[in-house]
């Protein structure tokens, strides 16, 4: 995929083509979906845009892409760009915010998970760190996204010695070990975790 780019690759690019495209384009409709609609319902339609723009790629990201730590600065400039258009109009756009910062999942070296994760203090109930803004599952399932998150083998797919571990010092199950049902993270559901 597109963001799991090796180790000293190049960063000159701001963008993904892609998304470069895509907020060109909707930047240029913008003029005329505007002088088009009241402000109620440009408010309305562009808030449900950014809300499937969110979900597209989200869904995109956790089930078809790998993410490097390199690829995440590309993946970071991307979801800003895309926040960018998304607020041109419309009041709700908060999800944007906590994909954000789920995003330093993939920039921050394992030693360091534990801590961003829970809090300082460690402690997975003190209501501190990414799980308590992010919800657990969510930060989970993004984190598995990360190329160093599990290995290949003669056997197939092995999770990763610093993840097991982890994991198991927290004291959490991993659920992205299972089937996880992506739609749980729509824009929709932000709220809710």
């Amino acid at each position: 995929g597109p963001y799991a780019m090796p180790h000293g690759s190049s960063l000159d690019a701001p963008n993904s083509p892609a998304v470069k495209s895509l907020t060109y384009c909707l930047r240029a409709q913008f003029v005329q979906i505007q002088a088009a609609l009241t402000p109620q319902s440009l408010s309305s339609f562009w808030t449900s845009l950014s809300m499937r723009l969110y979900d597209i790629l989200v869904a995109r990201l956790l089930q078809y892409y790998y993410v490097s730590t390199v690829g995440a600065v590309i993946l970071s400039r991307d979801v800003e760009a895309l926040r960018s258009v998304a607020m041109l109009a419309g009041n709700d756009h908060s999800h944007w915010d906590t994909l954000r910062e789920l995003l330093t999942l993939y920039m921050t070296p394992p030693d360091a998970l534990k801590s961003m994760l829970v809090g300082p203090e460690g402690d997975i109930n003190s209501g501190k760190g990414l799980f308590a803004r992010a919800g657990r599952d969510q930060c989970i399932v993004f984190m598995s996204r990360r190329v160093d998150y599990r290995y290949k083998t003669s056997s197939g797919p092995k999770k990763s010695g610093w993840a097991t571990a982890l994991w198991e010092e927290i004291g959490v199950y991993d659920i992205s070990d299972g089937t996880v049902n992506i739609g749980r993270f729509a824009a929709e559901n932000q709220k809710r975790l």
